[in-house]
């Protein structure tokens, strides 16, 4: 939590009683004391008694104070909180709007849990490193070969297949040094595992690590993002705000997706590797860097460049060292060790012997992966679910992927079968995985006629690829 290990306090602002209750339990739940209020008038009263690291506002409330005015008052009442809005129309133009006064992230009702939190927590680790570091501190030495090293199974890497061991050999070798570092390969095949892997091993391993997902923020807020912005620079900016660039000071940035970058960022990004300094918006004071820059990307990006998407110069200053991770159904050695690994995690956190039966392997062998290491361990996890006795069999792992994998009968998708159990959260996975893989095809991979066609916003679209590994098999 926040220093001084005091708990981190969050005020929920919103209209909705249930939506108020059930913000507060799951934020309780990981440990946060959590306030709330149901208008603006009670927040800002709240606000003049006590200090907030975090707040969630509902933009859209029936009150006297619409959410501009109260998101503008909540800035300069309490300008050091993280303000999240949450909005029930999914509007990107009111989200870019509010983010724009100042508010640091959003989500959309209903939103993802597992989002909120993440939103959440990352909100509490800014709030809690611009804290600690209004200064950035000196350039560290690399670490010595004789100190002991991040050991590879302690970050979730292993090592078993010859592939493998060779990418954690080089990814050791280049770790001490300051060399920027691209990382290829699918989805979920553990590149952002294998980039922390390579932070904690260099001399910057105590140092910040903030992992960005360059295709998950519109592209007029990820400048902002990355780099900060001057109070007064746009409308709303009340105060200056430090980007990544800023708050990591000589720690690691780990850009995801850096192929979703467009011209005018791919532009900016290469001066930075080139000259090391950067400029806020609407700044123009020039700002040194010492980051460390890793990127990944499951593009292309030499195909890119021939399609003129993404530029020559700036792929040539990325990829100093590449690293390339190949698809886990091409390291099956390394399945049976990442898969006890998985085992031995589900085991700790939920307190029981999990344990796999003999047979298991052989399912394993036949199976692909296509969502490589990640679909492993979803696929794990809700083996888990249908253990008997802590015993993960064939039998159980074939029901986890037949529930997310099944295809209803009748073409319809909301047939139910309650014959055995379920796993509800992986039925409602499966059929919204099916609906944007539909859509997707029906729009010829066109993004922006997917998002009208399913009502979301490109925002949510590639949360929710990513969140269920769909690939877009057009590029």
């Amino acid at each position: 939590m926040m220093e001084n290990s005091e708990k981190v306090k969050i005020l929920v602002i919103d209209d909705e009683l249930s939506m108020r209750q059930f913000l507060q339990i799951l934020l309780k739940k990981d440990g946060y004391d959590v306030t709330t209020a149901e208008n603006g008038e009670i927040a800002l009263r709240k606000l003049k008694e006590e200090n907030f690291t975090v707040i969630l506002m509902d933009y859209n409330m029936p009150e006297a104070i619409d959410g501009i005015d109260l998101l503008n008052e909540l800035l300069h009442t309490s300008p050091r909180s993280q303000v999240i809005v949450i909005t029930a129309y999914a509007s990107t133009e009111q989200a870019i709007k509010a983010i724009e006064l100042g508010a640091v992230d959003y989500v959309s009702k209903p939103f993802n849990v597992a989002e909120i939190r993440d939103i959440v927590k990352k909100c509490v680790a800014s709030a809690s490193q611009m804290k600690k570091n209004e200064e950035p501190p000196k350039t560290p030495a690399a670490k010595p070969d004789t100190e002991t090293r991040n050991m590879p199974e302690e970050s979730g890497m292993i090592a078993q297949s010859p592939q493998m061991k060779k990418i954690l050999e080089l990814a050791l070798r280049i770790a001490p040094t300051d060399s920027t570092v691209l990382i290829t390969g699918d989805s979920g095949t553990g590149k952002e595992v294998l980039a922390n892997f390579i932070h904690k091993n260099s001399g910057r391993g105590d140092l910040p690590w903030y992992p960005i997902n360059c295709g998950a923020i519109p592209e007029n807020l990820l400048e902002s993002e990355l780099f900060g912005h001057e109070k007064g620079s746009f409308t709303g900016a009340y105060q200056t705000k430090k980007g990544y660039f800023e708050v990591a000071g000589n720690g690691t940035l780990f850009l995801d997706e850096i192929g979703e970058l467009g011209e005018n960022m791919q532009v900016k990004l290469l001066r930075v590797l080139q000259e090391r300094v950067f400029t806020r918006v609407g700044g123009t004071e020039k700002i040194p860097t010492g980051v460390r820059l890793i990127a990944a990307t499951n593009k292309n990006l030499q195909e890119q460049i021939k399609k003129g998407k993404f530029r020559e110069d700036l792929y040539f200053r990325l990829n100093v060292i590449e690293l390339y991770i190949p698809p886990l159904a091409e390291r099956r050695a390394d399945i049976m060790p990442l898969a006890e690994m998985f085992l031995d995690q589900f085991s700790k956190k939920t307190g029981t012997n999990f344990r796999f039966s003999d047979e298991i392997l052989d399912f394993f062998n036949r199976y692909n992966f296509p969502g490589n290491v990640r679909e492993l361990k979803n696929i794990i996890e809700r083996g888990t679910i249908f253990a008997r006795d802590g015993l993960v069999s064939e039998i159980s792992i074939e029901k986890a992927t037949s529930s997310q994998n099944r295809q209803p009968s009748g073409g319809n998708p909301f047939e139910i079968d309650l014959s055995h159990n379920v796993d509800l959260d992986e039925i409602l996975s499966g059929i919204e995985k099916r609906y944007i893989v539909e859509a997707l095809k029906k729009t010829n991979y066109n993004r922006h006629d997917t998002c009208v066609l399913l009502n979301l916003t490109e925002r949510m679209l590639r949360y929710r690829m990513s969140k269920l590994g769909i690939r877009d098999e057009k590029e």
